[in-house]
């Protein structure tokens, strides 16, 4: 390994990855800015995911392989975190393809921007055959970026390069999130600076059946993210030290964090995401007790405008009917 500090630290996490390893270590070399290195944290991959990671660490110094301890993503990013010295971290995901000017786009961003601390970019998304599939373009301008980041994640993960300094002011990523981890992480450094996306594709962002997003499971994607954004009301609103418990059989926590919400004095300009995520829990979350469905369904409704009262009506609707069907 060269010992001197790279401008850029590209950080992959990979779990079995030896169809598309290749592919993404190939992006990174091919960049054409060339002052970075590739840290890659292989989470004990069962595959030849290592081998391959290792003949190209043999030929390059650049690239530098850590063994995770197969703890879940966020874990297994704040290993390789600990290993970035760089004053810029661009993530990428161990099945993706960076473009080849990506790093030298958002390198010289934020160099323009020192007010920005994180940046990401449009993505174009391919199948497992690398075939081009649509583009998915990013929301652009802070105030809008923050206005929706309290509802939804916009801002695609691996396409991100971010300050170190930002991330090591948060604490990195948090372990309780096996889902929507950047989700999480994007609520959090919004809440110290600005976050900003390049309306240039930067990234072929590859989608398949394996990929945690990808999974349907509506329940395990629900309870993470409205997770993230409860905890982000809540130090929002002043309840220091205060966090959801988020386990995948008991959802109890976060509806109770939700009620608690809605009892503050909670600004009118939030309700609209406050009403959104107490609907997604109680449309999708499996690991709540009678209790907690109907101590938070009275109290967010009473806050719900019209449409949303039609709305969650609907849905609950659809579910009777849902349930009488699978019971016959």
């Amino acid at each position: 390994m060269n010992d001197s500090t790279p401008a850029i630290d590209v950080l992959v996490t990979v779990y079995n990855g030896e169809r598309f390893i290749a592919q993404t270590i190939d992006s990174v070399i091919g960049q054409t800015f060339r002052d970075w290195r590739l840290i890659i944290v292989d989470d004990l991959s069962t595959d030849r995911t290592e081998e391959i990671i290792r003949s190209y660490a043999a030929r390059d110094p650049r690239i530098l392989l850590i063994k995770g301890e197969h703890k879940g993503i966020a874990a297994a990013a704040n290993i390789g975190l600990r290993a970035v010295t760089a004053p810029l971290v661009a993530r990428l995901d161990g099945d993706d393809v960076a473009l080849p000017e990506r790093l030298q786009v958002q390198h010289d961003f934020l160099q323009a921007h020192p007010d920005v601390l994180a940046v990401g970019s449009d993505v174009y998304l391919i199948d497992e055959n690398n075939k081009r599939l649509r583009r998915r373009r990013a929301p652009v301008g802070w105030q809008k970026i923050h206005e929706i980041l309290q509802t939804r994640n916009c801002m695609c993960h691996p396409s991100a390069m971010i300050r170190r300094s930002a991330l090591k002011q948060i604490g990195g990523y948090r372990d309780k999130f096996r889902n929507s981890l950047d989700y999480d992480l994007w609520l959090r450094i919004s809440e110290i600076g600005k976050i900003e996306n390049i309306t240039q594709d930067l990234l072929l962002y590859r989608r398949h059946a394996s990929q945690i997003s990808a999974s349907g499971n509506a329940h395990r994607q629900t309870i993470y993210s409205v997770g993230a954004a409860t905890d982000h009301f809540l130090r929002k609103y002043g309840f220091s030290g205060r966090e959801c418990c988020i386990t995948e059989s008991d959802n109890d926590d976060i509806a109770e964090n939700l009620v608690l919400l809605y009892r503050s004095s909670i600004l009118r300009e939030d309700l609209p995401a406050l009403n959104r995520h107490a609907t997604r829990l109680l449309r999708y979350a499996r690991g709540l007790s009678p209790d907690a469905r109907r101590s938070l369904g009275l109290t967010a409704k009473r806050f719900f405008s019209i449409p949303e009262r039609i709305k969650f009506f609907v849905y609950q609707l659809t579910g009777k009917l849902k349930r009488l069907h699978q019971s016959r």
